[in-house]
């Protein structure tokens, strides 16, 4: 978007009173280091901001600036105040449809996001897919529009750059992502400080969980891509240890360079099967969107409902809980898809 479209956020920004700040249901280092990025800005300009995750944050994520002010409950969305939303690297903006109609009044949101496949919910978008990550989508946006950017805002908008882009090694990885690295450092941000508290504070658990899932490394036929799995049993067994299986994925993507793409299969507690894809140039995003999900090119993801994984003479398949049969005749929103009613509610 050119400066001149994007006028019309700007205003709506400078003019708002009650920031409501949203994060993906995905807790990543870019969707808390955008988010966070723009509570940092928005309170130098004096706004009253609250921040909202329908999720707990994950410990590994403690060490960001203003993290302890994001709330988890639904009451923010009841208050009369908030006159706009903003949310980041959110690719579809389906758990909205819950929120939003808790909302007395209609307010106008702002979506900030790099995934190729986003619909555009917002009633204000701004959508980079060839952009590294969302947290220099947010950044470049700031910069252009000389938004007061502060040592915090500066550190959270950092550690989004760099988890998305793993350090500046995946493919994705664009020279504004560097130089967005050394304006945000300039501004104090510390890259030691991200890569201690993201990469490098790994547990023996965790370790002995990826040493598990390299293990079960095999050929994916309905995929075409080199498959693990993680359970809920595996968890368990490890004592539930936090793990982010996207940077296994992006582990394995650069280590395995016979694999034209790299599958991760993990089981969750919503009784759900998630896979993250990651490929050097294949298009994954092509495949988790037949299964209701999207991303990008080279990274994808996508969500399973009521399924759990299930291994057969050594391989393992998604199966459909017996839950799921039963509901089989019920339609079933899937990751991807947008209820266009959803939208009308929070239209200025």
């Amino acid at each position: 978007m050119s400066v001149l479209a994007e006028r019309p956020i700007v205003e709506l920004i400078l003019a708002a009173r009650h920031v409501l700040l949203l994060t993906d249901e995905r807790l990543d280092g870019d969707t808390l280091g955008s988010t966070l990025g723009w509570f940092g800005v928005l309170r130098e300009m004096g706004k009253e901001v609250t921040v909202y995750s329908p999720k707990e944050i994950p410990e590994q994520f403690a060490f960001l600036p203003n993290v302890k002010v994001i709330r988890t409950d639904d009451l923010v969305f009841a208050d009369r105040t908030v006159d706009l939303m903003i949310i980041c690297d959110c690719a579809d903006g389906v758990y909205l449809q819950q929120k939003v109609p808790l909302m007395p009044r209609k307010v106008p949101l702002v979506m900030f996001d790099h995934h190729a496949t986003n619909p555009r919910y917002g009633t204000y978008n701004v959508l980079e897919p060839k952009a590294a990550s969302t947290a220099d989508v947010v950044w470049r946006f700031m910069k252009r529009h000389n938004l007061p950017l502060n040592r915090a805002a500066a550190q959270s908008l950092l550690t989004g750059v760099c988890t998305d882009t793993s350090l500046f090694t995946t493919s994705n990885t664009t020279t504004a992502a560097f130089e967005a690295a050394v304006e945000l450092t300039k501004l104090g941000a510390k890259l030691n400080t991200v890569i201690e508290n993201t990469m490098m504070n790994k547990s023996v658990s965790v370790l002995q969980i990826w040493g598990r899932l390299f293990s079960r490394l095999h050929y994916n036929k309905e995929f075409d891509a080199l498959c693990t799995v993680l359970t809920l049993q595996d968890l368990a067994e490890f004592g539930n240890p936090e793990v982010d299986t996207s940077s296994i994925s992006n582990f394995l993507n650069a280590s395995l360079t016979e694999a034209e793409a790299i599958l991760i299969l993990r089981e969750s507690d919503d009784g759900s099967v998630k896979g993250s894809m990651r490929s050097r140039g294949r298009d994954v995003a092509k495949v988790a969107e037949r299964y209701g999900g999207g991303g990008h090119k080279l990274a994808a993801g996508f969500r399973i409902a009521e399924a759990r994984l299930q291994e057969v003479e050594g391989k393992w398949e998604i199966v459909k809980t017996a839950k799921a049969e039963v509901d089989s005749e019920k339609p079933v929103m899937r990751s991807g898809e947008m209820n266009v009613n959803f939208l009308s509610a929070v239209q200025p």
